[in-house]
């Protein structure tokens, strides 16, 4: 594993642990954390033997209290326009690899620090978690992949989020639709691990057109999306994987699922 300075990895078996670790600044995001994710997650996927990204945080106070102030807070015109081009190609990576990433939250997820969340594949969240974006309050729009939440929270629920800058606790983000599933902090890292196991026993080209599948339902107009979407099914039943898994069902049998 390579030696990062504001982010930790650890390999668990099929699963890449990534934890943001700047728990000083409350894991607030500059361009170097966005370099070192990307580096993170190329390697994860040229890793045939990796299967799923768990992204999580050092301390317990907060995932991440959005960008570092003190890193953008001069910034002028092109300079400024260049910080949100870095954080999109984090916050894209995230989206568009092929290998699934469940993001595991305790605490405030702010900001930056909610855009990627929501980039991520499941959301998983201790019932202290907050979310909101206080952009507002800075005198500055949320921006980036802020536009994702409307799909995930209704037009309605980011004008709230976006307009007002109040926080949304754990229950509103998951009546919301925001987040996959809440848990009591005690038991969130043992509830997304076993997750990740699951989603490690899935095939993954399966996966990996599912999540390629499911962004051009998000990024292209319905026809366009559906089109691929039955293009790349053909491409799929070309696989060992999709045979393995029809046949293990005819067998009554778990699947072998390598990757193939």
């Amino acid at each position: 594993m390579a030696e990062y300075e504001t982010i930790l990895t650890r390999r668990e078996g099929a699963v890449l642990r990534l934890t943001l670790n700047r728990p000083e600044v409350l894991n607030a995001i500059d361009a170097h954390m966005l370099r070192e994710i990307r580096d993170a997650l190329a390697g994860a996927y040229a890793d045939a033997d990796l299967r799923v990204v768990l992204v999580d945080h050092a301390g317990d106070r907060a995932f991440s209290a959005g960008i570092d102030v003190a890193y953008v807070k001069d910034m002028q015109g092109a300079a400024a326009r260049e910080i949100g081009r870095e954080l999109h190609r984090t916050f894209l990576a995230l989206r568009t690899t092929e290998i699934p990433v469940v993001c595991a939250i305790d605490g405030l997820c702010l900001g930056a620090g909610l855009e990627l969340a929501v980039s991520c594949d499941l959301m998983i969240a201790s019932d202290r978690s907050e979310f909101g974006l206080p952009n507002i309050h800075r005198g500055i729009p949320a921006i980036v992949e802020a536009a994702i939440l409307p799909a995930a929270v209704g037009i309605q629920g980011a004008r709230e989020l976006a307009y007002l800058g109040d926080n949304w606790d754990a229950a509103k983000a998951e009546r919301r639709g925001l987040l996959h599933s809440v848990w009591p902090a005690a038991d969130l890292d043992k509830t997304a691990s076993e997750v990740c196991e699951r989603l490690a026993t899935k095939s993954p080209v399966a996966l990996g057109t599912q999540k390629e599948i499911i962004h051009k339902w998000m990024t292209t107009d319905l026809e366009s999306a559906i089109d691929f979407s039955i293009n790349t099914v053909m491409l799929n039943f070309m696989t060992r994987d999709q045979k393995e898994g029809m046949q293990a069902f005819l067998d009554k049998r778990p699947a072998d699922f390598r990757g193939e």
